[in-house]
């Protein structure tokens, strides 16, 4: 195996840490039903991993920012009455559900790389 290949960088990796920005491209309803997902952010991607391992432990890093985002809009938004906004709440929820059971699956199965613990 030559140097350049071992420097060279895995390339689907690079392209699934890529946002996909063209709304008619999101598809949350791919695959079985158990699959569907009701928020914008990935949070089972490998890049928070690293993302997570590599912050300084005074900082607060949220996989799930975009619907965090949308979660406080709808509150700015309707301030008389939050509980329009009781799906943007869930959706964050269940993102970040979904992202801490994926960091307890990895630690289970003995894959490093969360940082300390």
């Amino acid at each position: 195996m030559s140097d350049k290949s071992k420097n060279t960088p895995d390339m689907s990796l690079l392209e699934s840490a890529q946002k996909i920005k063209d709304e008619k491209h999101i598809d949350f309803t791919l695959g079985s039903v158990e699959e569907y997902k009701f928020y914008p952010d990935s949070p089972k991607n490998h890049k928070h991993k690293y993302e997570w391992a590599n912050k300084m432990p005074s900082k607060f890093y949220d996989p799930c920012e975009e619907s965090r985002q949308a979660s406080i809009a709808c509150v700015l938004r309707n301030q008389v009455d939050k509980t329009v906004c009781q799906d943007f709440f869930d959706a964050y929820r269940e993102c970040t559900r979904d992202f801490f059971a994926k960091k307890k699956k990895d630690r289970q199965e003995g894959r490093g790389g969360w940082g300390f613990w």
